[in-house]
């Protein structure tokens, strides 16, 4: 449990959240998470999560302020919190992550009748979050209040999950003045009784002594561990069962003892997981509270939301054929005018986002049907924009290519970077509901649609180079932005499937990223190199035609380097200073340069 040094009994967090919904219940979970937070430097924050229905929020915040407000006057301060999000988990998450805290207390109902079952928020929750997570159950026979309790029940077993449980039980027994019971229920009746009480020792091992020195330890035979306890507990008792993360999560909060606990325990139910092991030193512990508060893990059915949501962006529709149509003549025209303003309305509607993002998760979950369709999708979308972007080429031919056209003809290093950004956002923003989608659809666009458009004008103006130049950074921005869509994908909770029948098609999903990658980080270099050897040669031009001004340099890699300058200077360059400054270049760059200088005279009075 959070902050709570190994051996003692007490817990002490310094910053807790407490989710709220029901005004009926909030002042019981307030009342347990203030006997688990810090009293003198802990902060606490009561949750409400609104889903979009303005009236209920507005009721049901209304209620919860009254709510807090009262139990602030009987002295426990905390604070109401609103958040907006897509989901109630989702909310939670993230107000998490906020405010920094170590503890989540949540609130369960369990159905009248029938068998219990994690509720979804709970589900999202304790499967995503990095922090501690209690989840409180009330009695099932009225509103017991936690005061009332005569004894804590905790059923250990030697495990991790019931050192958790032993520790937090203590806490409680000793905040609500109960007697704490630990209780081995052993199936196997030839087993002697001391096999039980080892048990149980071992999981109070780590408690103070005086605080376990109080302890009642009890040995109970019975088939079942919920029949054996199910038959000691009384209605007015509560029971602390826990797991951790060192133990099986899914088997602990999904399977049968905790559904089984929740629904046939007369009495409240503390079910808590921990986050942080024990053992962790307090360097590692910082470390990971840092990452839990910014990790923007996606719950549960986030991730099946993603799925599927791939499986409809990597289909061909006729939104994606007239968006691919409108926004290549957008961009076309906007280049053909050197209008940024153009290209920009171009990138608003550019569809481009959504075969690349699909074929990103493809590729991590080994789904060759996916991959197959985003890259069909992909194929269709760059014919399309080749076509329209020749067409108003032939039609509107101009003689010298406009500078946006130029500045996607030499590719460079920051445009790699512009790529690497494009592809995180767009997946960011697909996995995270609350971004708006136009901002990945813009970033995606201005990687893709203008160098694309570029090579199309470039083949009809018959500028070889240009389009060879933009072609270059287009296939280099596809496979930047999909390794790093991927990358964040990975970031946010979807990794690869484990199941055995679909490793063979994650290990051609490997394959496939390697064949990406290798061209993609020979590309890296090579723009790398380019961009030192300008820097060099920029440098070498500036000693050389001191105190001449360097505006602009050019170098373009090949058998000479051809390297074009533009120099503004009071006096003319002569062809003797553009010789010398040749062999400086050859000499510094390694290579045989051809230099041509653009001179600019600077005239003063």
């Amino acid at each position: 449990m959070p902050d709570t040094p190994s051996g003692s009994a007490t817990i002490r967090a310094k910053r807790v959240l407490v989710p709220v919904a029901n005004p009926i219940t909030a002042p019981g979970l307030l009342h347990l998470a203030w006997n688990l937070c810090d009293h003198e430097d802990g902060r606490m924050f009561a949750l409400y999560v609104a889903t979009g229905n303005a009236e209920v929020d507005e009721d049901a915040v209304e209620a919860l302020s009254a709510v807090v407000a009262e139990t602030s006057s009987e002295g426990i301060p905390v604070e109401l919190l609103t958040r907006s999000a897509p989901t109630v988990a989702r909310g939670i998450l993230d107000a998490a992550g906020e405010q920094g805290v170590s503890l989540i207390v949540l609130g369960y109902e369990a159905p009248e009748r029938g068998k219990a079952t994690i509720r979804p928020v709970i589900e999202s929750v304790a499967r995503t979050t990095p922090v501690d997570l209690v989840v409180f159950r009330g009695s099932k026979r009225g509103p017991l209040q936690l005061e009332d309790v005569k004894r804590v029940i905790m059923p250990l077993d030697g495990s991790d999950n019931s050192r958790v449980a032993a520790r937090l039980g203590l806490a409680l027994a000793q905040a609500y003045d109960a007697e704490p019971i630990a209780m081995y229920v052993q199936p196997d009746r030839s087993l002697p009784s001391w096999h039980g009480m080892a048990r149980i020792e071992a999981s109070l091992a780590r408690v103070d002594p005086e605080a376990a020195r109080v302890v009642q330890r009890q040995v109970v035979h019975a088939r079942d561990v919920v029949q054996g306890l199910r038959a000691r507990v009384e209605p007015d008792d509560l029971v602390v069962i826990g797991f951790s993360q060192q133990s099986p999560l899914d088997r602990w909060i999904f399977g049968d003892v905790v559904q089984r606990t929740l629904a046939q325990m007369p009495g409240p139910v503390v079910v808590t997981k921990q986050a942080i092991a024990d053992e962790t030193n307090g360097v590692e512990r910082l470390r990971q509270r840092l990452l839990a508060q910014f990790s923007p893990r996606l719950t549960p059915a986030e991730r099946t939301e993603v799925l599927r949501q791939a499986a409809e962006m990597s289909l061909r529709s006729t939104n994606f054929y007239v968006l691919m149509v409108l926004s290549s003549l957008l961009a076309s025209l906007g280049l053909l005018q050197n209008s940024t303003a153009v290209i920009i309305g171009a990138m608003l509607v550019a569809p481009l986002m959504s075969p690349l993002m699909a074929f990103a998760v493809g590729l991590l979950q080994g789904r060759l049907v996916l991959m197959r369709d985003a890259l069909l999708t992909l194929v269709t979308g760059v014919g399309i924009g080749l076509l329209v972007a020749l067409s108003l080429g032939l039609v509107f031919p101009i003689e010298v290519a406009t500078t946006e056209m130029m500045a996607r003809g030499e590719p460079s290093l920051l445009d790699l970077g512009v790529a690497l950004a494009s592809g995180a956002v767009g997946a960011f923003a697909m996995a995270r509901k609350d971004i708006p989608a136009a901002l990945a659809g813009v970033a995606i666009a201005a990687a893709l649609v203008p160098p694309l458009c570029t090579v199309g004008l470039a083949v009809a103006f018959g500028d070889s180079a240009l389009a060879a130049g933009s072609a270059l950074l287009f296939a280099t921005n596809i496979v930047s932005i999909s390794l790093a869509g991927a990358a964040v994908f990975v970031w946010v909770g979807i990794h690869p499937p484990r199941q055995a029948e679909t490793m063979r098609n994650w290990a051609i999903s490997v394959l496939v990223l390697v064949l990406l990658a290798v061209p993609l980080a020979r590309t890296f270099v090579d723009v790398v190199r380019l961009e030192q050897q300008t820097s060099t040669a920029r440098r070498v031009l500036a000693e050389q035609f001191e105190p001449g001004e360097v505006l602009e340099v050019r170098l373009t890699a090949g058998d000479p380097y051809e390297v074009r300058a533009t120099i503004r200077s009071v006096e003319w360059t002569t062809s003797l200073d553009v010789r010398e400054a040749q062999d400086a270049l050859r000499e510094a760059l390694g290579h045989d340069v051809a230099l041509e200088i653009t001179n600019l005279r600077a005239i003063k009075p």
